[in-house]
């Protein structure tokens, strides 16, 4: 892998967003900010630190422009509206060719795709993260990170159910239910934030219920996770299972 640029997080990159920022907050300042990703669940979930940043820095709320072709992102809407910071959620056929790198390419204009807009930011991974992402993400366009955000869950009830957030996860906790990831995300979350039990693996479910603050009964990482420090600072909250089993299917 080659070294990082000079020019991610350095003082000019920031200077240069902050000129940016002043003239696009003196012509159109009640204009929404557009926020692109082309990536998975997990992946963009780790960016609305980002995003929160934006908007209280800079008061304009955030119009997310979000990849159609990730099925899981036609379900994420109303989790998104309950956010102070949401503007509206479009989703966008962008050309993303592999998921593998976070969505790639994960650089397009929104103008191209039917949203006009004065000001947007492309939210993904230019090389794989060696650091917390949401600070990796940030770097990269001279912004910062809303290192106290927490995602809005609104009210859920406490049950007795017993949940795994994902179906292959069975063979760990064979007493569970696994949720329907066809349904509303929101629902889903706060299904498992009310469960007597939730078993997530490094999935989209494991960073909404961390960025809210809800610390599930287990955690299972599998050999196919990415590195879990790189997406939450909360990992002495939560009891972590190492599973040596291959879940993915072969290619």
């Amino acid at each position: 892998m080659t070294p990082l640029g000079p020019r991610y997080g350095s003082p000019l990159i920031q200077a240069r967003y902050s000129c940016q920022a002043w003239w696009h907050d003196a012509r159109h300042p009640q204009e929404p900010i557009v926020v692109t990703h082309c990536g998975k669940l997990g992946d963009f979930i780790a960016t609305l630190p980002i995003a929160s940043w934006l908007f209280r820095t800079r008061r304009r709320k955030i119009h997310f422009a979000l990849a159609r072709s990730f099925a899981p992102f036609a379900q994420i809407e109303s989790l998104l509206l309950l956010q102070d910071m949401t503007h509206a959620v479009t989703l966008l056929d962008f050309p993303v060719v592999d998921w593998e790198k976070g969505g790639e390419p994960y650089i397009h204009d929104p103008n191209r795709f039917g949203i006009a807009t004065s000001e947007y930011y492309n939210f993904g991974f230019r090389r794989t993260p060696r650091r917390f992402v949401p600070e990796y993400v940030a770097e990269e366009h001279g912004v910062g990170y809303d290192s106290e955000f927490r995602l809005k869950l609104g009210d859920f009830p406490g049950t007795a159910e017993v949940l795994v957030s994902d179906e292959h996860m069975l063979v760990e906790v064979p007493h569970a239910k696994p949720l329907d990831l066809t349904q509303d995300i929101l629902a889903n979350a706060r299904r498992m934030a009310g469960a007597r039990e939730a078993h997530v693996s490094q999935s989209g479910l494991f960073h909404i219920l961390d960025w809210a603050g809800i610390t599930p009964t287990r955690v299972y990482i599998y050999p196919h996770s990415v590195n879990i420090h790189l997406f939450s600072r909360r990992l002495s909250e939560f009891e972590i299972v190492n599973v040596q089993r291959d879940v993915r299917p072969r290619k």
